[in-house]
């Protein structure tokens, strides 16, 4: 007889807060550096995003992995995404995840992805910024006033001393309406902005939140010893960012190469893994510098990694496992 948990989405946001997920995040990119996962690249189920048939405009990704040292831990998760899905009053991403005893395969907690996914995608770019951004940056630029655009705020907040955010959205009100709450939650001036330019042009730090797959920052806008995030699967940059950067840097460079901001340009043979400057883990551990001067512009590329949503749920199945589970379920 085995016992499974559920752990609602419910629990999962009492639980972690942004501060925390950032604290085990890179910890993750620190067990990657010491060479202590495994983690298979993204398989994708293609419903039509890329494809004429089926045409229900989403995709589903499988990302398991497997996190040695303190974690311990084997899982995945299944995670999706439909564009029209906010027309229908659901969110555009939704996710599971599945753990296991690595030991056994024994089947030990299903538990809410969605607002994982949410939250560890800030708690990643929080970490680039702590190694990769000038340390007197004070000014962010964001592309997308979506669910990312607010946790990528939130995570820029709690790494730097953020005085001031531009944010742009092809919905206008859903900028405002992002200007309005996060002005008064964070305590800083947030200013909604008409252009990208506008956006780009005084900030220290540039992020993109969108789906749009196509360049919406321009290499000449952005600030000498600037840091530009590019996060997320689709391709938002111009193209002489990534090429001509001072450093360019990935997450996962088998991830990067086969999806996401640096996808026709490996393609096209322009980029190959020489010009990677280090993967984010190699610099959390110390392998390699991250910013090394504030004259530096620096690109990364982050398109979110299985092993940070396997970190971060076996780090609160530990915690409910002690506090004790409220449901059970038994299967043979």
């Amino acid at each position: 007889m085995t016992e499974i948990a559920l752990i609602t989405q419910q629990e999962v946001v009492k639980k972690l807060n942004m501060r925390k997920a950032i604290d085990i995040v890179e910890k993750v990119f620190q067990t990657h550096g010491e060479n202590q996962v495994l983690m298979p690249s993204k398989i994708t189920l293609d419903l039509g995003e890329s494809n004429d048939w089926p045409p229900y405009g989403g995709s589903f990704n499988a990302m398991p992995a497997y996190l040695g040292n303190s974690f311990d831990m084997s899982g995945i998760k299944w995670v999706w995404g439909f564009s029209d899905n906010p027309k229908k009053g659901l969110p555009y991403i939704s996710g599971t995840i599945l753990l296991n005893d690595p030991r056994t395969g024994e089947q030990l907690v299903m538990m809410d992805g969605a607002y994982i996914t949410d939250i560890r995608t800030g708690a990643a770019t929080a970490v680039a910024i702590k190694y990769l951004a000038r340390k007197d940056s004070k000014t962010v630029g964001i592309i997308g006033a979506g669910v990312q655009g607010r946790m990528n705020l939130y995570a820029a907040k709690e790494v730097l001393n953020i005085e001031k955010a531009y944010i742009i959205d092809i919905q206008e009100k859903t900028a405002l309406s992002f200007a309005s709450d996060l002005s008064k939650e964070l305590g800083i001036e947030i200013l909604v902005k008409k252009t990208n330019k506008e956006v780009v042009e005084n900030a220290d730090i540039v992020i993109t939140t969108t789906i749009a797959n196509e360049p919406l920052v321009m290499n000449e806008w952005l600030k000498e010893g600037s840091l530009v995030l590019s996060i997320g699967s689709f391709i938002e940059l111009d193209e002489n960012i990534p090429l001509y950067t001072d450093k360019l840097i990935v997450d996962c460079w088998e991830q990067n190469s086969h999806r996401g901001e640096l996808l026709e340009l490996v393609k096209a043979g322009r980029i190959t893994k020489e010009n990677i400057y280090a993967e984010l883990p190699e610099i959390v551990a110390g392998l390699k510098n991250g910013r090394e001067n504030n004259k530096e512009k620096i690109c990364a590329c982050l398109i979110g990694m299985g092993s940070a949503d396997i970190g971060i749920a076996a780090t609160l199945y530990k915690e409910f496992k002690e506090e004790g589970f409220k449901r059970l379920f038994h299967i043979r």
